[in-house]
């Protein structure tokens, strides 16, 4: 561990002591491939239709944060950008653990055998979307961030049906030798302190290699209190008495990370080049990222140690040449990720025990030792996982100066995912145990297996120089497939080894005591794109879309359950990208309606309550989301961006679903229906409304040049289940403000800047959740994810 450290810091000391050696450079803020295309200043190049265009000539709704903006905004994580990105929301709960939503459409799960995500994230050409977490990229020495809303299913296809989040490195540039060195000192409210060193080196080795590595070492202090529990906690059933007092202390939920990049870029001839790469993370963190408003601000009770390890790295190569005037272009990579948390779950046993205290053999009276004596039923949860990704892209693209631009290619991914979910309850005997694994209540054990095929083509057609019609079709085919075990052991319950196929008990020795799962789900279809985009005037586009998504149909835990279908998104949108007053004024926009079917929820089974995945009815998001940006005089500009979305099921969601969506039939079983959510209620996990506004002046006094910067966000309360009775028990996600204020000097190589965010240190809930069933728990298990308390950091750097 300590020589990876060394390794990750190593760039840094390198960058320090080349610098006396070299000229003073420009930061590079463009990847070669944007970079060829000339831009004026102030314009951003892109490449979201894979291939380099100037975003205002773009026929689609996107953001891109530039090196230069991600530089400016202080952005060093993803929930820094992400409060830029107005279509683009969240819930998290902790570090890595982020689930990505655009336009409101926020129908995610946690759960392995679970529906893949709705929106893709890519980091360079390769998709890294994984199911419940998204990976925290350290953003340094970035070319952009670029957020395409709306369905991207014929470029990107698989888990890009709301949308698509691309993280898009800076790559080696053989022209000069270029390289920067930050240090940044930081502190948090009610916590401790930080700090991070970031550096990266631009080493050309000829005039046709360079090498560009990357390194950095973060440390995030904690703000999160672990308290006494008052007089202890003591469990009905059996009366013990439970004291926290030696896991007590304060600001417990610290950060550690730290990780590197090298790519190497070599110009085979004139008209090809390889670029190979390798980068790589490492983050740990301790306590919990949660609070609790029954105990305190900022304040928790946890009865378990708990601390989470994520690690990953992907290892790429992108080749790129000429056939006569087409370019060619082979992406491919591999990517994997290790995930370790382990979580106290005290909260569901005691709250659990209480409940059931008069009908003691439903929960309590399960939990005895080997003698018999019933022990505490407190559980800690472990969760690991180890997900690989390997990806393939052929793609073929006709000279962009061409009438007729055609983008056509084909496409393979295999991704992997073990997991291993254990509540673990000390002491529990042998005989209660899931077989094979001591002290194991329950358990979720199963490797997932999905695999995805496409051929797409998109081409352009310029009726007239001024109107383009621009079409796109993916043919696409999944194949899923899990195996594994849940459930407790036989003795304990018909869910678990009751369920055991024969023939596989006791043939994995500890890792599993036999498969009760063993399913495959298969699909295919085609989704696609129709665009007109026109030129209305210089500097004046308006664009018309019908585009479609798709997520990919998957298949249940529980055996009897049937496997649920491919999730299907229209989507309608008239958009417009605006120059004004000589590029002094841009306006951005569209407005958008989305129409989702077959959607895929999460609903408890009525045979022992396991959740399973099911296509529950309809749903629909419309709204409006536009950007301006005003540079009035040298130095001074204001961008505003915003967006509007209401996004609602248009069917009845029922306890139990049927095709009719009538919550008056009952369950399969004969079990009495309900209704969990009437048409016309929210998603949960997505504001309405989210807005953010930027003020940066830049001036220049004597051999100084200055700036200052004031950036405010706004978004709307947020809805915490779509379970209209759960969510009324949880509470709402109030609405908030936050502002955050920066200054910086700079002189030649040399800058630093103060940053305050949050700066009126609001308690900005980022998720509100309950640590069990809300119904049985009561409000004292509701726990609050917050955004940082007030945030205060110095940064001094140095390019050369």
């Amino acid at each position: 561990m300590m020589d990876r450290r060394i390794l990750a810091g190593g760039v840094s000391l390198l960058a320090l002591a080349s610098a006396v050696t070299v000229r003073a450079q420009g930061v590079n803020g463009l990847p070669p491939e944007a970079a060829a295309l000339p831009a004026a200043p102030g314009e951003i190049v892109v490449t979201a239709q894979k291939r380099s265009e100037k975003l205002q000539d773009v026929p689609l709704s996107i953001v891109a944060l530039t090196t230069e903006a991600l530089a400016e905004r202080n952005v060093r994580n993803f929930n820094d950008y992400a409060k830029f990105l107005p279509s683009l929301s969240y819930t998290s709960y902790g570090p890595g653990q982020a689930e990505v939503y655009f336009r409101g459409l926020s129908n995610g799960n946690r759960l392995s055998t679970g529906s893949l995500p709705t929106v893709g994230v890519y980091l360079d050409e390769q998709p890294v979307t994984t199911i419940g977490s998204t990976i925290d990229v350290h953003i340094y020495d970035i070319a952009r961030v670029e957020a395409l809303s709306g369905p991207q299913g014929t470029l990107f296809g698989a888990s890009s049906e709301a949308g698509t989040l691309r993280i898009i490195t800076n790559k080696p540039d053989t022209k000069a030798f270029s390289g920067s060195v930050d240090l940044t000192a930081n502190t948090v409210a009610h916590g401790k302190s930080g700090g991070i060193a970031e550096s990266y080196l631009n080493i050309p080795l000829s005039s046709r290699a360079a090498l560009r590595v990357v390194g950095f070492y973060q440390y995030d202090g904690g703000y999160i209190d672990n308290v006494r529990a008052p007089g202890g906690v003591t469990y009905p059933t059996s009366g013990v008495v439970r004291d926290n007092k030696a896991l007590v202390g304060r600001d417990q939920n610290s950060i550690e990370a730290y990780g590197g990049r090298a790519a190497l870029k070599v110009d085979l001839d004139d008209n090809w080049t390889a670029t190979a790469s390798v980068m790589g993370q490492r983050q740990t963190s301790n306590g919990n990222f949660a609070f609790k408003p029954s105990v305190g601000d900022l304040k928790t009770t946890r009865f378990f140690p708990e601390a989470q390890k994520d690690e990953w790295y992907q290892a790429s190569l992108a080749i790129e040449g000429k056939l006569g005037s087409f370019d060619l272009t082979y992406a491919g990579a591999y990517f994997e990720r290790k995930a370790a948390y382990t979580s106290d779950y005290s909260d569901y046993a005691y709250l659990y025990d209480s409940y059931y205290a008069s009908t003691p053999d439903y929960f309590g009276n399960n939990f005895k030792n080997n003698a018999g004596n019933l022990i505490n039923p407190a559980q800690i949860v472990s969760q690991d996982e180890r997900f690989t990704k390997q990806s393939h892209e052929l793609r073929i693209a006709s000279p962009s100066s061409d009438r007729l631009r055609i983008v056509a290619g084909l496409f393979y991914q295999r991704q992997t995912n073990n997991w291993r979910n254990l509540y673990t309850v000390p002491g529990l005997a042998d005989a209660q145990s899931v077989t094979g694994l001591p002290g194991v209540n329950y358990a979720n054990i199963q490797f997932r297996t999905d695999r995805d095929y496409a051929a797409f083509a998109e081409a352009a057609f310029d009726i007239v120089p001024s109107l383009t019609l621009t079409g796109g079709l993916r043919a696409y085919k999944y194949d899923n497939n899990v195996i594994g075990f849940f459930g407790f052991n036989g003795t304990r319950s018909a869910v678990g080894e009751a369920l055991c196929f024969p023939g596989t008990i006791g043939s994995y020795g500890t890792q599993r005591p036999c498969d009760n799962i063993d399913a495959k789900a298969t699909g295919s279809g085609v989704r696609h794109k129709l665009n007109l985009s026109w030129k209305a005037a210089p500097g004046k586009l308006l664009y018309a879309t019908w585009s479609t998504g798709f997520r990919p149909g998957g298949i249940n835990r529980r055996p009897t359950a049937p496997a649920y279908a491919v999730e299907q998104l229209t989507n309608y949108e008239i958009g417009w990208k605006t120059s004004w007053l000589g590029g002094k004024v841009l306006f951005n926009g569209a407005l958008f309606l989305e129409k989702l079917n077959q959607a895929q929820f999460a609903v408890t089974s009525d045979q022992n309550g396991i959740t399973d995945i099911v296509n529950a009815g309809r749903a629909r998001s419309k709204g409006v989301e536009a950007d301006l940006t005003v540079r009035p005089a040298q130095g001074l500009s204001f961008q505003v961006s915003g967006t509007y979305a209401d996004a609602v099921i248009t069917t009845d969601l029922c306890k139990y679903t049927n095709a009719a969506f009538d919550c008056t039939i009952p369950s399969a079983s004969g079990n009495p229906n309900a209704l969990r959510a009437p048409a016309g209620t929210r998603f949960a996990g997505s504001p309405r409304f989210k807005l953010s506004g930027l003020m940066r002046y830049e001036f220049t006094l004597g051999r100084f040049d200055y700036f200052l910067q004031a950036a405010a966000f706004h978004q709307s309360s947020v809805s915490s289940s779509l379970d209209v009775d759960e969510a009324r028990l949880i509470g709402l996600q109030p609405g908030y403000s936050t502002v955050d204020l920066s200054a910086g000097i700079s002189r030649d190589t040399w800058s630093a800047s103060l940053t305050v965010e949050n700066l009126g240190d609001k308690r900005a809930q980022q998720s509100r959740t309950a640590t069990c069933a809300i119904s049985i728990c009561g409000r004292g298990s509701v726990v609050v994810y917050p955004l940082r308390p007030r945030f205060v950091s110095f940064r001094v750097g140095r390019r050369f």
